[in-house]
């Protein structure tokens, strides 16, 4: 008779996994500092699994955390708070909740099964993935709603109710607040209507569970991949409309995304600058490393949405991408990383602008802006990260 994996066994599965991913991200040999980086991703993503594939379940489903600033990959926008639940065509869907003050909540049907690869991903894309906003429903004045999620309309129901594709298998919502301080985050429960659930059998929970270091491993390797495509087909040092993501990934049919390369030296800095569009829901830019994970937003200025950022008086933004604090306003800060990801993205723009990257040395910063371009005191930008780390934790993550 067989017997299902011991705790030990699951382990053992799980041996190898950063290994695999070091070879990946540095065929060279990583340093002692990178191995452990890689250990607290790989370890970060095997809790992401956790909540995202082992706990959940299509009879009894909750939206669980899926990116943010703890589970650090695929390049988070840190205006959007990124949660995913399991659920089954077959199944009719209830969401409740308060609408919030958010920029937008907006809800995407997705296919079921893991990352993998790029290829195994573009097979995915096939799938006609549907984005339903909570603004094209019944909104309460007091910001409550509920909605019907099925394939097929229910008998009698003459509510809000959203097709469901026949082949989805999760949804994913993204929250997005731009004045971190102050907007209040969506608050939105789903329950399965036709079905009470039941506990999830052991058979089930050991399949899971020794799913996570194929989760693990396609999660990162992904995005790894991601940005050796970008390398190779949008350059170093540019911000191009995306080549690759545009074709089915985030919000492709409103959002347009612009991706390239960073990489200069520690006194070096790139100088980003585009018009903001006359008529745009919302915008920001974003650094992050060179396996698209988004450098530490809490702790540092490395992105800046439409709220957050200052704009000149001639209507361009023009930001810095530097190590070193040039002690400028639109700061965006790089860390350590020798070279990564330089994203920027526009939902539901009037127009969207051709990006000026331009490098120079962080001293000569300043003669590459408009005169007058005012300065931080070192007073000003410690008062301008507290006010964003402590954004950043009034948002609902968990």
């Amino acid at each position: 008779m067989a017997t299902l994996p011991a705790w030990d066994d699951q382990m053992e599965a799980l041996k190898g996994v950063a290994d695999h991913l070091l070879a990946t991200w540095r065929p060279e040999g990583p340093t002692e500092a990178e191995v452990q980086d890689m250990n607290k991703l790989a370890l970060s993503i095997l809790a992401c699994g956790y909540l995202c594939n082992v706990y959940t379940d299509t009879r009894r489903p909750v939206f669980m955390p899926l990116w943010n600033f703890a589970f650090n990959q695929g390049g988070p926008d840190p205006d959007y708070i990124y949660l995913t639940a399991e659920i089954d065509a077959s199944g009719v869907y209830e969401l409740t909740g308060r609408r919030g003050t958010n920029r937008f909540v907006e809800i995407t049907q997705q296919a079921p099964g893991m990352m993998t690869s790029l290829k195994g991903h573009e097979r995915k894309m096939k799938f006609q993935a549907v984005t339903h906003e909570l603004d094209d429903l019944t909104v309460a004045d007091d910001g409550s709603f509920r909605v019907i999620l099925s394939v097929e309309r229910p008998e009698g129901h003459d509510g809000d109710w959203w097709q469901l594709n026949p082949e989805v298998g999760k949804l994913l919502m993204r929250k997005c607040a731009c004045d971190w301080n102050n907007e209040l985050d969506a608050q939105v429960a789903i329950n399965r209507l036709d079905d009470p659930g039941h506990d999830m059998q052991p058979v089930e929970i050991a399949r899971r569970f020794s799913q996570m270091g194929d989760w693990i491993k396609g999660m990162i390797q992904f995005d790894m991949e991601l940005v050796r495509y970008y390398q190779e087909h949008h350059g170093i040092n540019v911000l191009t409309r995306s080549q690759w993501i545009q074709q089915g990934g985030g919000l492709a049919t409103k959002q347009a995304y612009y991706d390239g390369i960073h990489k200069i030296a520690d006194d070096e800095a790139l100088i980003v600058e585009f018009p903001v569009p006359s008529d745009c829901t919302y915008w920001q830019i974003l650094v992050a490393d060179d396996r698209f994970a988004t450098v530490d937003w809490v702790n540092r200025q490395s992105s800046l949405n439409d709220f957050q950022a200052r704009i000149d008086p001639d209507g361009w933004f023009r930001g810095v991408v530097s190590r070193r604090d040039p002690g400028v306003h639109n700061w965006l800060d790089k860390a350590d990383w020798t070279w990564g990801i330089l994203q920027a993205r526009f939902y539901r723009a009037n127009e969207y602008p051709d990006v000026i990257v331009t490098k120079v040395s962080v001293t000569d910063v300043l003669e590459h802006l408009p005169a007058g371009t005012p300065l931080l005191t070192v007073e000003e930008r410690a008062a301008q990260l507290h006010h964003r780390r402590t954004g950043a934790q009034l948002r609902r993550i968990w």
